[in-house]
């Protein structure tokens, strides 16, 4: 006699097409907005990794909050491409840098649900709790990365990169966010 399953093979199998889409998807948000950054604001950089504006900020917290651990896989794979690995003395460092990136948003994420009682999903959300999270997001990635920088002697002090870091992440979120608005004003005309 045959079992019967809640999820049947061909339901499990279309489920794992459309996570490894979802995955994907989030990757390649990164790296175009990490390109798009790179041609854009290049002047504006501190170093690869530190800008006063950093555009692929914007979809950290919105990929996590949409897709949850779909979303640091898919970040972790957008900045592990964007990282370079081949410019490190070893693939390592690319991963650790890929996964500060990927799992700031996750802590930020805990973070504002557990301690500040928000929503984990975007609908509902009002401006303040959108702040809120956004200003933690960026908290959560600048301040592990600024230490791993200078624990890994590419800074002098542990917070040398923490104030463009920080302005860049708010500011690339806010230019994305701005866009995304106007293209939604210009398709989506009030009646």
């Amino acid at each position: 006699m045959a079992f019967v399953t809640e999820n049947p093979p061909a339901s499990r199998k279309l489920s794992w097409v459309f996570s490894l889409g979802f995955v994907l998807a989030v990757a390649i948000a990164w790296i175009v907005l990490f390109k798009l950054n790179e041609v854009i604001f290049t002047s504006m950089g501190v170093s690869k990794y530190i800008s006063w504006v950093f555009l692929p900020a914007a979809i950290r917290m919105a990929s996590v909050m949409v897709f949850e651990w779909l979303g640091v896989a898919g970040l972790f794979l957008g900045a592990l491409y964007t990282s370079d690995p081949t410019q490190f003395n070893n693939f390592s460092e690319a991963i650790v840098l890929s996964g500060m990136s990927a799992f700031g948003p996750m802590l930020a994420l805990l973070i504002c649900t557990h301690f500040f009682n928000l929503p984990s999903s975007l609908s509902g959300l009002n401006l303040k709790q959108l702040t809120i999270f956004g200003l933690i997001g960026a908290v959560c990635n600048v301040i592990p990365h600024n230490l791993y920088f200078y624990f890994s002697d590419r800074m002098e002090t542990p917070f040398a990169g923490v104030t463009p870091m920080f302005i860049g992440d708010v500011s690339g979120t806010l230019i994305m966010l701005y866009l995304i608005a106007l293209i939604l004003r210009v398709a989506l005309p009030k009646r």
